[in-house]
C-alpha cells in the first residue's frame, strides 16, 4: 500500500441539506442532513454558535454519510436556528435549517369582575388580506394582513412555499406587527425595502390558533424599469452583454417542435435573470414561455419552432457582485416537404371572425388543424375548407379564449404556425388548463385593455372570495395558496360579455408511510452477544426503505440508534456495540421516503459488556524500496494498544520514533477506532520485517514486503495491430508491472484527454483506452507511455461493407417532358453513404433535381424531367453500383399510329376493326361517327389495352358507313369506312384510293407505372 504525499482529499460536501422543521410543543423534531468527504468529516452540530452536547432530550443519529439532530419533546425556547458544520483535513462546510415550535393555546383567565361578554373562541378570519402589486424594481412594497380570531392567532409570512428566514436572500424583509381593530385579532405587516427582480412571487400570511389556520395570499411581480434615453446622443450605447468568453452550445431541433432551455443559477444577493435573443431582451409571449420550476432552474421554452426562431440564445444573470452569461446556439432544421405558402399572423375582433389560409405542395395531400395541442375537428365554429391546394380555416363568433397558437399540419408532422390575436376587453387570457401539486400556490393572471375595471372571478359558476383576488390597472390576479382537491374546477374571469376559462387540476400526492416488522424474536444463545430477527412488512412497501435498530439501556428512558440495515434476517448485536456493561432492550422499525413505521420492541432484554474485537485486521504490505509502509487495524471499540517490530515494542509517547540511530523511522497514530504504523522510507533490507499490534483481547501481526522500483510492460511486448468496424467498441489494454501506477495514452504523438467518447481507465496493473462508438476517424498510431517505455497499437476503423439490396438489374425508364421521374436505390444499411452520378459526373441536388433518403431508401428525383435531363444514371454505395437508362422524349403529339387518314372497306356482316396507338397508356380518348360521340353496345363495342384504343364493328352494316374520328386533346385520327353489299370487281373504276389492311403491332416492353401525369417511379425491367 503506498502512502499518499501531500494530498488532502476532499473537503466536505453537502448531498442533502437540512430542511425547516415546525412542530407543535412537546413533539418530537428530527433534522437531517448528508455530507461527504475524503476523508469522512467530523459533524458537530450548533446553535447560537455554541456547539451542541447529548442529552436525555438531545441525539445525534449518524448512518455512513447521513448525519441527524433528533429532539424529543420539543420546547419553545429550543426554537431558532440549528447550524450543521463538518471538518476534515481538506476543509470545513455547513448548512443551516430552522426550528419552530408551536405552543399550545393558554387557558383563558378568570374574569375578575362583571365585563361584556368576550368574544367567542372561533378559528382565525381574514379582516383584510394582502393585495397584489406590480411594480419596479427599487420600490418599497407593503403587504399587510389584518386577521380575527380567539384565542389571538399566530402570524407568519412565506414566500413561494418557504418561510422568510429560509429565503437565500431576505436581508431587505422586515415585518412589523400590528393590533387588529377587533379584540382578539392581530396583524403582521411585510415590508420589502427596494424590491429586486427575484423578490417577485406568491406571499402568502399563515394564521392559526388552537381552532383552526387560515390563510391568504398575494402575487408580487417585479419589473425592469424602462431604459432612458442616453443624455449625450453622441455617445455611444453600452452593450447589453459581455461578450462570450467560450464557443456556445449547439442545439437542433426539428420545425414545429419546442425547444426548452433550462439555466440554473447561484448568487448571494439573489441574481436576477434576463434571456437575450440574438443581442435583444426577450419578452414572454405566446410562443416564449419564460417561468421557473420547482427545482429552482430558470426555463425558457420556445413553443413550435420556426425558422425565424433560430439564433443565439443568451441567459444572464446578475447581481451587485457580478453578471455570469449562458449561451445556447439554436438551430431549426427544416422538412424537404414544406407548405408552398405558410400561415401568416391574423387578427380579429371579438364576436367576429378570423381566416387563416395556407397552400400544401398538391392538392390530394391531408391537413388538419390544431389549437395548440388540441385538434379541431370541422364544425359551425371552426370551418374547414379545402381549394385545390388551399387548406383554410375560417373561425366564428370569436371570443378571448380563441386566442392563441394555431397549427396546420400535413403527413410527416410538417407544420406552418400562426398567432392568431382576439381583440376584445381581454388582453392577456388565462391558460387554456393549469395543473398544480397539492399544497402548492395557485395563481391566474388576466390583463385587461382598460385600467380599473372590476372583473368577476368564478369557479363552476360559484363566486370566489374577494380575499383572493386583486386588481391593479390592467392587471387581475387571482391567488389561490395551498390549493386542495376541493379548489380544482373550472375558473372563469368575466368582465362585461366577454369572459375567459382554464381548467385548474390539483394533482394529488399522497404516500403512506411504511409498515412495521413482523415476527421479531430475541435469542440469547452466545456469550455477551444477542442474536435479533425480524420478518419484512406485510405487505413490502413500494419504494425503497431500510430498518432501524435502536437499544435502551434498561432504566433510561432515551432509545439511541444501533445501525441501519437494508434487508431482513438476522442481526448479531455484540457487546462492542454498547458503551458500558448494563441490561439492554432492542426495537426496530422501517424507514422509506415516505416516513417511519411504528416500532416493535423485542421481547426481553440482553446483558452485554463491551469489549475489544478485530473488525478489520493487519495485512501484509508491499510497497516498493523508498516507499513508506502503513499498516492500518480497526477495533470495535476505543482502546490504547502496543506496536511491535521483529519482537521489538514501539514507543507511541512520542511524535515520531526510531527503531535505533539512524535504523527505521516510525510514526503511531490512533483515530477513534482505527490504529495506524507508518514505517518511513523502508530500504529493501527491511524486506520479511514483521510487524504485530497487541492490546486486550486482541494480537495480530502482519509482514513487510518490499520490491523493486522500475516499472516494465507486462503486455503487449510488440505491437499491436487492430481493425474494427464503425460504432464497434474499441478497448486497448497495457498491463504494467506495477499496480497504480500512472501512465499517459498518445495518439499520433497528442497527448489524449478523457471525453464522452473515449474512456481512460486505470484498475490495478491494467490501463485501458476505450472508445465506445468507434468512428472512421479514431484511426490512428496509439501510444500507452509510463518511465520511459511504451506499449503500441495500431488503430483501423473503417465503415462496414454497403450492399445494394434493390435494383440489382440494369433499369430502363422512359417518360415524356414534365413528367416527374424517381429513381430508387435500396441499401441494407441506414447510415451508408449514397452518392448518384449522371454520365460520370456526381449529381449535386438543385432545383431540377432532388435527393431523397428514407431510412434504407434512397432517391433521386426529376420533378418535370427535360429531354436533355435523360442519360445514364449510378447510384454508388461503397463498392457496388446500381444502373439506370432513363429516356426523355419530347412528346408533339398523343396519337402514334396512324399518322395519315384511313380508308377501310368491308362488305356488309364482316368484322371492321379501327385502332388507334397513343404514346401514354393512361390517355383517354373519345370516338365519334359523323361528328356525334358513339355509344358502346353489342354492334359497336369500344376496347382499351395497353396504348392501343379500338372500335370494333361486329357485323358492319349499311348505315355504319361514314367518318369516324378517334379524338384526344386538339389530335383525332381519321378513318373513313365504307359498306357495301359485296365486293366490287378489281377494274371497277370507283375502288377506294386507298385499301388499308390494319394488322395488330408486335408488342414491345415499356416500363410504365399507374402514377399521376407528373410522377413517374423507375422499376426493374
Amino acid at each position: 500500500m503506498k502512502a499518499g504525499s501531500g494530498d488532502q482529499g476532499s473537503p466536505p460536501c453537502f448531498l442533502r441539506f437540512p430542511r425547516p422543521v415546525r412542530v407543535v410543543s412537546g413533539a418530537e423534531a428530527e433534522l437531517k442532513c448528508v455530507v461527504l468527504g475524503e476523508p469522512p468529516p467530523t459533524v458537530v452540530w450548533e446553535k447560537g454558535g455554541r456547539p451542541l452536547a447529548a442529552s436525555e432530550r438531545l441525539s445525534f443519529p449518524a448512518d455512513g454519510a447521513e448525519h441527524g439532530l433528533l429532539l424529543s419533546g420539543a420546547r419553545p425556547a429550543d426554537a431558532g436556528v440549528y447550524v450543521c458544520r463538518a471538518r476534515n483535513a481538506a476543509g470545513e462546510a455547513y448548512a443551516a435549517a430552522a426550528l419552530t415550535v408551536l405552543q399550545p393555546p393558554a387557558p383563558p383567565s378568570p374574569s375578575p369582575s362583571p365585563s361584556p361578554a368576550p368574544p367567542a373562541p372561533g378559528a382565525p378570519v381574514f379582516l383584510e388580506g394582502p393585495r397584489s402589486q406590480w411594480v419596479l424594481r427599487g420600490a418599497q412594497v407593503v403587504l399587510t394582513c389584518q386577521v380575527g380570531g380567539l384565542p389571538a392567532p399566530a402570524l407568519h409570512w412565506e414566500k413561494d412555499g418557504m418561510a422568510l428566514d429560509e429565503v437565500w436572500d431576505s436581508g431587505h424583509f422586515t415585518l412589523e406587527p400590528g393590533g387588529a381593530e377587533v379584540a382578539g385579532g392581530a396583524g403582521l405587516t411585510l415590508r420589502i425595502l427596494a424590491a429586486r427582480l427575484p423578490d417577485s412571487g406568491v406571499y402568502v400570511c399563515h394564521a392559526r390558533n388552537a381552532h383552526g389556520h387560515a390563510q391568504v395570499g398575494a402575487l408580487l411581480q417585479v419589473h425592469q424599469p424602462p431604459e432612458s434615453p442616453p443624455q449625450d446622443p453622441d455617445d455611444a450605447p453600452k452593450p447589453v452583454l459581455e461578450p462570450l468568453k467560450c464557443a456556445p452550445k449547439t442545439f437542433w431541433v426539428n420545425e414545429g417542435k419546442h425547444a426548452k432551455f433550462r439555466c440554473y443559477v447561484m448568487g448571494k444577493p439573489e441574481p436576477e435573470i434576463e434571456w437575450h435573443w440574438e443581442g435583444r431582451p426577450l419578452l414572454s409571449d405566446r410562443r416564449r414561455l419564460m417561468y421557473r420550476d420547482r427545482d429552482g432552474g430558470f426555463v425558457l421554452k420556445v413553443l413550435y419552432c420556426q425558422a425565424k426562431d433560430r439564433g443565439l440564445y443568451v441567459c444572464a444573470a446578475r447581481n451587485s457582485a457580478g453578471q455570469t452569461l449562458s449561451a445556447v446556439q439554436l438551430h431549426v432544421k427544416e422538412p424537404r416537404l414544406r407548405f408552398t405558402r405558410p400561415l401568416q399572423d391574423v387578427e380579429g375582433r371579438e364576436h367576429g371572425i378570423a381566416v387563416l389560409e395556407c397552400k400544401v405542395p398538391n392538392s390530394r395531400i391531408p391537413t388538419a388543424w390544431f389549437r395548440e395541442d388540441q385538434r379541431l375537428l370541422p364544425c359551425r365554429k371552426y370551418e374547414q375548407i379545402e381549394e385545390g391546394t388551399v387548406r383554410r380555416l375560417i373561425i366564428h363568433r370569436l371570443k378571448a379564449d380563441d386566442d392563441g397558437v394555431y397549427l396546420c399540419e400535413m403527413r410527416g408532422r410538417v407544420r406552418t404556425v400562426a398567432n392568431v390575436t382576439v381583440k376584445g376587453p381581454i388582453l392577456k387570457r388565462l391558460p387554456r388548463k393549469l395543473d398544480v401539486l397539492e399544497g402548492e400556490n395557485a395563481v391566474l393572471l388576466v390583463e385587461t385593455q382598460e385600467a380599473g375595471v372590476e372583473g368577476r372571478w368564478s369557479r363552476d359558476g360559484e363566486d370566489l372570495p374577494t380575499t383572493c383576488q386583486s386588481s391593479s390597472g390592467h392587471m387581475h390576479a387571482l391567488v389561490l395558496p395551498g390549493v386542495t382537491r376541493e379548489d380544482a374546477g373550472e375558473v372563469t374571469f368575466s368582465l362585461g360579455n366577454s369572459r375567459t376559462t382554464t381548467l385548474l387540476r390539483v394533482k394529488c400526492v399522497k404516500h403512506s408511510p411504511p409498515g412495521p416488522p413482523v415476527l421479531a424474536e430475541m435469542f440469547k444463545g452466545h456469550k455477551n452477544t444477542v442474536l435479533l430477527t425480524w420478518k419484512p412488512p406485510d405487505p413490502a412497501p413500494e419504494t425503497p426503505f431500510i430498518y432501524r435498530l435502536e437499544r435502551q439501556e434498561v432504566g433510561s428512558e432515551d432509545w439511541i440508534q444501533c445501525f441501519s440495515i437494508e434487508k431482513a434476517g438476522a442481526v448479531e448485536v455484540p457487546g462492542d456495540c454498547v458503551p458500558s456493561e448494563g441490561d439492554y432492550r432492542f426495537r426496530v422499525c422501517t424507514v422509506s421516503e415516505h416516513g417511519r413505521s411504528p416500532h416493535v420492541v423485542f421481547h426481553g432484554s440482553a446483558h452485554l459488556v463491551p469489549t475489544a474485537r478485530l473488525v478489520a485486521g493487519l495485512e501484509d504490505v508491499q510497497v516498493y524500496d523508498g516507499e513508506d509502509a502503513v499498516f492500518s487495524l480497526d477495533l470495535s471499540t476505543i482502546i490504547q494498544g502496543t506496536w511491535f517490530l521483529n519482537g521489538e515494542e514501539l514507543k507511541s509517547h512520542e511524535p515520531e520514533g526510531q527503531v535505533e540511530p539512524g535504523a527505521l523511522r516510525y510514526l503511531i497514530e490512533q483515530k477513534g477506532l482505527q490504529h495506524r504504523l507508518l514505517l518511513r522510507a523502508v530500504q529493501h533490507q527491511h524486506s520479511g520485517a514483521l510487524v504485530g499490534f497487541s492490546c486486550p483481547g486482541v494480537q495480530d501481526s502482519a509482514a513487510l514486503t518490499i520490491q523493486e522500483s522500475p516499472v516494465h510492460i507486462l503486455s503487449p511486448q510488440d505491437k499491436v495491430a487492430l481493425t474494427f468496424t464503425t460504432s464497434e467498441r474499441v478497448v486497448l489494454t497495457c498491463e504494467l508491472s506495477r499496480v497504480d501506477f500512472p501512465a499517459r495514452w498518445y495518439k499520433d504523438g497528442q497527448e489524449l484527454e478523457p471525453s464522452e467518447s473515449l474512456v481512460v481507465k486505470m484498475e490495478g496493473r491494467k490501463h485501458r483506452l476505450i472508445l465506445p462508438a468507434a468512428e472512421v476517424q479514431d484511426s490512428g498510431e496509439f501510444e500507452c507511455r509510463t518511465e520511459g517505455v511504451s506499449a503500441f497499437f495500431s488503430v483501423t476503423v473503417r465503415d462496414p461493407p454497403v450492399h445494394i439490396l434493390d435494383p440489382q438489374e440494369h433499369v430502363f425508364v422512359h417518360a415524356i417532358t414534365s413528367e416527374c421521374v424517381m429513381l430508387t436505390c435500396e441499401v441494407d444499411r441506414e447510415d451508408a453513404p449514397v452518392r448518384w452520378y449522371k454520365d460520370g459526373q456526381e449529381v449535386e441536388e438543385s432545383d431540377f433535381v432532388v435527393l431523397e433518403k428514407e431510412g434504407p431508401h434512397h432517391r433521386l428525383v426529376l420533378p418535370a424531367a427535360q429531354p436533355p435531363d435523360g442519360g445514364e444514371f449510378q447510384c454508388v454505395a461503397g463498392d457496388e453500383r446500381a444502373y439506370f437508362t432513363v429516356t426523355i422524349t419530347d412528346v408533339s403529339s398523343w396519337i402514334v399510329y396512324p399518322s395519315g387518314k384511313v380508308y377501310v372497306a368491308a362488305v356488309r356482316l364482316e368484322r371492321v376493326v379501327l385502332t388507334c396507338e397513343l404514346c401514354r397508356p393512361w390517355a383517354e380518348v373519345r370516338w365519334t361517327k359523323d361528328g356525334e360521340e358513339v355509344v358502346e353496345s353489342p354492334a359497336l363495342l369500344l376496347q382499351k389495352e395497353d396504348t392501343v384504343r379500338r372500335l370494333v364493328l361486329p357485323a358492319v352494316q349499311l348505315e355504319d358507313s361514314g367518318e369516324y374520328l378517334c379524338e384526344i386533346d386538339d389530335e383525332s385520327a381519321s378513318f373513313t369506312v365504307t359498306v357495301t353489299e359485296s365486293y366490287q370487281s378489281q377494274d371497277s373504276s370507283n375502288n377506294n384510293p386507298e385499301l388499308c389492311v390494319l394488322l395488330k403491332k408486335p408488342k414491345t416492353r415499356r416500363l410504365w407505372s399507374r402514377f399521376p401525369p407528373w410522377r413517374r417511379t423507375a422499376g426493374a425491367e
